[in-house]
């Protein structure tokens, strides 16, 4: 499970007492999960700054002034794990869009029941640690860059991805283009194929989807399952081809939007698919920032 819509606001991550060292591939899968989970409305470094927080009646927590001393650690996870409803107000003039954000969804779902999820899977892995700090978690490159790095293109691009094919997204993240350099450490050419397979899902509607359905209907469409055998009460919708085989496309499209018109947003829960000790990972990371 990725990031979610912008009604949807990440949990207050508060802590307690001073963090522990985080052995370094510890912190390296900790800070991938606050970005998956997280960072959308808390920000990349957890001041309450993240793209969505502007949407929030009430804004995001600043997670470094102060709450993380608030909390027992054991607690902050229950917190975490069972999230807390949350009043949000919209503006309406925000939500003019949201016939062309409905259609971006279902288009979304149609690639969803035809993709490779273990490739996709595997690709996202990569793109995440290897290209999603330049190219941002959903495909267009984040406001701050790292030093001397030009503005990439963006991936989610429809027009882009239509112009694009296999051969020149695996040969760019391989052997480098113009205004990108290879990928260091090089990348084998079954790494470079997955990668390329999870680009090809990168559109509007995928970050749409991460923001708006997948902590509940999971990042592959298929649902997700409570961990550690507890009991959510969550959509057993799958969006597989017999569900699209048997639906007209304007009662998808319908569905879709009474969807994003009458469901109440609440603070999401992550207990379907987190363990503690990965919320627990979390905390420990965000504690131990400077």
């Amino acid at each position: 499970m990725r990031w979610w819509f912008p009604w949807v606001i990440g949990v207050v991550l508060v802590g307690y007492a001073a963090a522990p060292a985080i052995a370094a591939d510890k912190r390296a899968e900790a800070a991938a999960a606050y970005r998956r989970y997280c960072a959308s409305c808390h920000g990349s470094e957890g001041r309450g700054d993240g793209p969505d927080a502007a949407r929030f009646a009430r804004a995001p927590r600043n997670l470094r002034e102060g709450f993380l001393n608030a909390y027992d650690v054991d607690e902050l996870v229950e917190r975490i794990r069972s999230g807390t409803p949350l009043r949000i107000e919209f503006d309406p003039a925000k939500q003019r869009d949201l016939e062309t954000k409905a259609d971006a969804l279902v288009a979304h779902l149609r690639r969803l029941a035809q993709a490779r999820w273990a490739q996709v899977e595997r690709g996202w892995g990569l793109y995440e640690v290897r290209c999603a700090e330049c190219h941002g978690t959903y495909g267009h490159p984040p406001p701050e860059l790292p030093r001397g790095v030009t503005r990439p293109r963006d991936l989610s691009d429809p027009e882009w991805q239509k112009r694009t094919s296999d051969a020149d997204l695996i040969a760019a993240v391989r052997h480098g283009r113009k205004g990108m350099p290879a990928l260091v450490p090089r990348i084998g050419n079954d790494e470079a194929r997955a990668l390329a397979v999870f680009v090809r899902i990168l559109s509007p509607g995928f970050e749409w989807y991460q923001r708006t359905c997948a902590v509940c209907h999971g990042d592959d469409g298929r649902g997700v399952q409570a961990v550690s055998g507890e009991v959510y009460r969550l959509p057993k919708v799958r969006f597989d081809r017999r569900y699209f085989s048997g639906r007209s496309e304007s009662e998808i499209r319908s569905a879709v939007l009474h969807m994003l018109h009458e469901h109440e947003p609440a603070m999401p829960h992550f207990a379907p698919m987190l363990e503690r000790a990965q919320i627990r990972a979390i905390v420990e990371y965000l504690r131990s920032l400077p």
